[in-house]
C-alpha cells in the first residue's frame, strides 16, 4: 500500500544506524543519514498531500496479513483528512528534532543507538497516524510504548532514567492490556477491526461495544497521561531533551486523543462524552497546580502538557472534533519550541535543570525572544497559534461553569509559564546576581538554534493562518465563531497573568515555594499522587502475601490429609497376611457385628 512507503526511509535509516558501530566516522554519519531519511519522509507526505485528489485511491486500503479459523486479519491504512493531518505533524517535527539532536547529543558513541531509537520512534508515530483499523493501530501503539521506554531510559548508566522508563512502561502496559481486552470484545461482537465499518454501527446500540469503549478509554488515559495515570509523564523528563520535545509535541502522548477523535461518534452514541469531560477537567487542574510549584524546568513543561491534554479531552467531551484538532496542531509547535528552548538553556547552564540555579545570558537575546513567543502562545496571547487552540476549546463547551473554569486555568497558565520565563533571568537581589555571575554560560551550537527559530516562526505565523481558516470552516464545527469579545477577554486574562507573574517571580523573586508552606502542599499534588501509587503497591503486596498465606495453608492441609490417608492405607495393608484362619475369624466377627446392629 502507498501509505506504507512513508515508513521505509525512517525504518531503513534506523537499522543502518544500528549497524554503524565500527568507527567514529560511521558514528558521526548516522545523524546525517537519519536527517536525510526524515526529509525523504516529509517529501513523501507532501506528495500525498499535493496529489491526494489525483491519485484516485480509496482513502481506506486493506491488505490481508494472515487468516485463522476462517477469518482474514488485515492491515488497514487510512489517508482520510484526520490521518493526513497527524502524518503531516510527524513529518514536520521529525527533521527539526533530528537537527536539534545534532547539537544536543554530541557523544559519538551514543549516536548509533540514539538515532536508531529515534527513527524507529518516528516510524511508530507514522504507523499509528495512518492506521485504519485496531490491528494496525495496536502495532503502532505498542511500538510507541517500546521506543518511548528505550528513549526515556536512554541514559541507563544514570540513577534516574531507568526508574522513570520502568514507571512509564508499567503504566502504559496497563493501558495495553485494557486496549487488548476492548479489541477482543469488539472482534467477538462484530468480527472486524476496521474503524470505518465500526463507525457505521454508531446508530445501533450494543452493550458489548459500550463495554469495549470503556476499556479503550482506560487505555487512552494511560497513554495520554490523564488522571489518575498522569504522573509517569513528568518523570519521563529524565530522558534527553530532544526526546522530551518529540514525546510532548508529536504523537506519543497525543495518541490517545487522536484515537478518541477517530472514534468520537461511537463515544457520543454510547453517552460516554461526559466521562471524557470530567477526567479532562480534573487532569487540567492537576497540570496547572503542579506547574505552579515545580522547580525543574522540564517538569514544568511536562505538567503544562498534562494541562493541554486535559483541555483536548474537554473539547472531545464537549463533542467538538474541530476544536480538539486545532489545539492538537497549535500545541505541537509551541510545545516543541518551549522544550527546545529549555534544552538550550540547560545546555548553556552546564546541564542545570533547577530554575533557581539557572541564568539566562543577554548574549542569547534571540533565544529569549523565541522562548517568549512560545510562552505567550501557551498563555493564549492573540494572535499566536495557542490563542486559537485554546479559544476554540473555550467556545466548544456549553456549560457556563466549565467556561469560567477554563478562563481561570488560562489565567494560571500565564502565571506559571512566565514564572518559567522569569525565574532564570538575572534577578535584582545580591545572591541571585552572584549566581548569575558564576554561571559558565556555554556557546550553543547553531544546529540547536535553527529549529528553535523555525518553530518560533511557525508559532507566530500559524496563528494568522488559523485566523484566516476560522471564518469559513470553524463556524461549521462550533456553535459560535471567535469574535472580538473573545479576543479582548483572552488578552485581558493574559495581561493579568503576565503582570502577576512579573510581580511575584521577577521583582519579588518568589520562584521557590518551600515544601512546608501550606500553598505548596495544596498545589503540588504530585506528592499525593505518588503517595497513592506507593500505598497501592503496598496494598497489592499485602493482598498477595495474604493470598500466599492462604494458599500455603490450604496446601499444608491437603498435604497433611494425603499423608494421613497414605498412612491409614499402609496400616490397613498390614491385615492382609494371607492366613485363611485369620480371614475366617474376621468374617465371623463382622457377621456378629452386623447381626447385633440389626437387632438393636
Amino acid at each position: 500500500m502507498l501509505a506504507f512507503f512513508v515508513l521505509l526511509p525512517l525504518v531503513v535509516s534506523a537499522f543502518i544506524a544500528l549497524l554503524m558501530r565500527n568507527s567514529k566516522g560511521h558514528m558521526k554519519a548516522v545523524k546525517y543519514i537519519a536527517f536525510i531519511a526524515s526529509l525523504i519522509t516529509l517529501g513523501l507526505i507532501a506528495m500525498l498531500y499535493l496529489n491526494y485528489n489525483n491519485l484516485n485511491l480509496n482513502p481506506v486500503q486493506t491488505m490481508t496479513w494472515f487468516s485463522f479459523a476462517g477469518y482474514a486479519f488485515t492491515l488497514t491504512t487510512s489517508t482520510l483528512p484526520l490521518n493526513m493531518l497527524l502524518m503531516g505533524i510527524v513529518g514536520i517535527i521529525t527533521p527539526l528534532i533530528i537537527i536539534y539532536s545534532m547539537g544536543f547529543m554530541n557523544a559519538p558513541s551514543e549516536q548509533p543507538r540514539y538515532y536508531f531509537e529515534l527513527c524507529l520512534f518516528a516510524a511508530a508515530m507514522l504507523l499509528f497516524a495512518m492506521s485504519g483499523d485496531f490491528l494496525t493501530m495496536f502495532i503502532g501503539w505498542e511500538l510507541l510504548g517500546v521506543t518511548s521506554y528505550l528513549l526515556i531510559g536512554f541514559w541507563y548508566q544514570r540513577d534516574g532514567p531507568p526508574q522513570s522508563a520502568r514507571k512509564a512502561i508499567t503504566i502504559i502496559l496497563i493501558g495495553d492490556i485494557l486496549m487488548l481486552v476492548g479489541m477482543l470484545i469488539i472482534w467477538n461482537a462484530y468480527h472486524t477491526f476496521t474503524f470505518s465499518l465500526l463507525l457505521q454501527q454508531a446508530s445501533i446500540t450494543n452493550p458489548a461495544m459500550g463495554l469495549a469503549l470503556i476499556f479503550i478509554m482506560g487505555a487512552v488515559f494511560t497513554k495520554s497521561a490523564q488522571f489518575p495515570f498522569h504522573e509517569w509523564l513528568p518523570d519521563a523528563m529524565k530522558g534527553p531533551t530532544p526526546v522530551s520535545a518529540f514525546l510532548h509535541s508529536s504523537t506519543m502522548v497525543k495518541a490517545g486523543v487522536f484515537l478518541i477523535a477517530v472514534l468520537l461518534p461511537l463515544f457520543a452514541a454510547y453517552h460516554l462524552l461526559y466521562l471524557l469531560l470530567i477526567f479532562g477537567i480534573i487532569t487540567s487542574i492537576i497540570g496547572v497546580t503542579n506547574a505552579l510549584t515545580e522547580m525543574n524546568i522540564k517538569r514544568i513543561l511536562a505538567y503544562s502538557t498534562i494541562e493541554d491534554l486535559g483541555l483536548m479531552f474537554i473539547a472531545l467531551g464537549s463533542g467538538s472534533l474541530i476544536a480538539t484538532m486545532i489545539l492538537f496542531v497549535a500545541q505541537t509547535f509551541y510545545k516543541a519550541l518551549l522544550f527546545m528552548g529549555a534544552g538550550a538553556m540547560i545546555t548553556a547552564n552546564n546541564y542545570e535543570e533547577d530554575m533557581e540555579k539557572m541564568y539566562n545570558s543577554p548574549r542569547y537575546f534571540t533565544l529569549f525572544i523565541a522562548i517568549l513567543i512560545g510562552a505567550a502562545s501557551l498563555a493564549a496571547l492573540y494572535p499566536l497559534s495557542g490563542f486559537f487552540g485554546k479559544a476554540v476549546v473555550d467556545l466548544s463547551v456549553n456549560n457556563l461553569a466549565v467556561y469560567a473554569l477554563l478562563l481561570l486555568l488560562q489565567f494560571f497558565s500565564a502565571i506559571y509559564i512566565f514564572r518559567w520565563v522569569f525565574a532564570p533571568l538575572h534577578r535584582r537581589t545580591p545572591e541571585k546576581k552572584t549566581i548569575g555571575a558564576r554561571a559558565n554560560y556555554k556557546t550553543l551550537p547553531k544546529t540547536m538554534m535553527l529549529p528553535i527559530y523555525i518553530l518560533a516562526l511557525l508559532v507566530a505565523v500559524s496563528g494568522m493562518a488559523i485566523y484566516s481558516f476560522v471564518p469559513t470552516y470553524l463556524k461549521q464545527g462550533l456553535a459560535v465563531a471567535i469574535g472580538t469579545p473573545d479576543i479582548l477577554l483572552s488578552v485581558t486574562v493574559f495581561i493579568l497573568g503576565f503582570f502577576v507573574a512579573l510581580g511575584m517571580f521577577y521583582f519579588k523573586d518568589l520562584a521557590v515555594m518551600e515544601g512546608r508552606r501550606p500553598a505548596y502542599k495544596l498545589l503540588y499534588n504530585s506528592i499525593l499522587t505518588n503517595y497513592f501509587y506507593g500505598n497501592l503497591v503496598k496494598l497489592s503486596l499485602l493482598i498477595s502475601s495474604v493470598l500466599e498465606s492462604i494458599d500455603n495453608t490450604l496446601y499444608g492441609l491437603i498435604k497433611e490429609g494425603a499423608t494421613n490417608v497414605r498412612e491409614f492405607g499402609n496400616l490397613i495393608k498390614k491385615i492382609e497376611t494371607g492366613n485363611p484362619n485369620l480371614y475366617v475369624a474376621a468374617f465371623v466377627v463382622g457377621l456378629i457385628i452386623i447381626v447385633a446392629v440389626f437387632i438393636l
